[in-house]
């Protein structure tokens, strides 16, 4: 996969292709309600990896029902996530202590990073103050959130820094849990794309030869350390297994390993299953009603940042230039460009 489409790995995937064909050899899977098993695997997994599409509002209303569970911190130490640049570490740590951050400070954290404009959704900010209050309200331990994105200093970087550093955003990740929950015997969440973490190495054809994926170098340590969670979620023609999901309770999660919906494919041909790039499949409610985190029209009202977002995306090769040129005409257009 090109690194330049990093940040949109968690939409590559397609299930419209295949029909929903019934299954006269799999089994049925079992939906368990989601916050308990996922708690449960935690027993049997150091690392429960959630593979997200960027800006899904339900996935994260999931997360923070999940980190909210008492539970939760008791089995767990650390949350590890894409939405944060590792060069801010100090700032998330200071922040979800409990100590007073500035908002401009703070949102340094997510803005920084090697990717521009997905994380201003709403949802990334709300998932930080949602740890701060349960550090905050907490008697005893309390949770760890670890910043994967590699880090990127914006005033001095050029297009080939970019390309470098962008290249090698898993293998920087993976060398966080490694070092930082897996070598002390730590427990993590990690919320990534699921581009990130989903078995790629299937993959057969003009993509076989593509780097290792978070998920994969994990497992090349120790295959059974970390478990992979598919989230159902609308853009991959999911919506026609929702028939066959709808008497489920959501939040549900169901094993996929030999199940009728672990068998389904998730493009044409020769494809590769479910059950071949996930462990488990997270049921958050039919596709139509699954929706999308956008970020506020006055975030980019701050003139400031709207150009530096601009020069940002000239450093990347111009990625983001139709969704910035929109933004631009609105909030800069009666403005004198310095």
């Amino acid at each position: 996969m090109n690194v330049i489409f990093g940040w949109l790995c968690a939409g590559a995937l397609s299930l419209s292709a295949l029909p929903v064909t019934d299954s006269t050899t799999e089994s049925d899977p079992i939906p368990k309600p989601a916050v308990e098993a996922i708690l449960g695997e935690f027993s049997r997994h150091p690392l429960v990896a959630i593979g997200e599409a960027h800006r899904n509002q339900q996935v994260h209303d999931f997360i923070v029902t999940l980190v909210s569970d008492p539970r939760f911190s008791q089995v767990v130490d650390d949350v590890v996530v894409e939405f944060g640049t590792a060069r801010h570490q100090d700032i998330i740590d200071r922040y979800v202590a409990g100590e007073s951050v500035p908002i401009q400070e703070l949102r340094l954290v997510w803005r920084d990073t090697v990717n521009l404009l997905v994380w201003d959704a709403p949802v990334y900010e709300r998932f930080f103050q949602t740890i701060r209050a349960l550090n905050q309200r907490s008697q005893g331990h309390r949770l760890r959130v670890l910043l994967a994105d590699p880090p990127v200093d914006w005033d001095r970087i050029r297009h080939d820094d970019w390309e470098r550093v962008a290249s090698i955003r898993d293998e920087f990740a993976a060398a966080l849990v490694e070092r930082e929950v897996r070598s002390k015997r730590r427990r993590a969440l990690l919320i990534f794309g699921s581009g990130h973490v989903t078995r790629d190495s299937v993959y057969e054809g003009p993509v076989a030869g593509r780097k290792p994926n978070l998920a994969e170098l994990l497992a090349a340590r120790d295959a059974g350390s970390i478990l992979l969670v598919w989230a159902h979620m609308p853009g991959w023609g999911a919506s026609r297994l929702d028939p066959r999901l709808s008497t489920w309770r959501k939040p549900a999660l169901a094993t996929l390993k030999g199940t009728w919906l672990g068998a389904r494919a998730v493009g044409p041909g020769q494809s590769p299953t479910l059950e071949q790039l996930a462990d488990s499949f997270l049921y958050l409610g039919p596709t139509r009603l699954l929706t999308t985190s956008t970020p506020s029209e006055g975030l980019y009202d701050d003139a400031s940042y709207l150009r530096e977002l601009l020069r940002r995306d000239q450093i990347q090769g111009g990625f983001n230039a139709k969704e910035l040129e929109h933004l631009r005409r609105l909030h800069l257009k009666n403005q004198v460009e310095p």
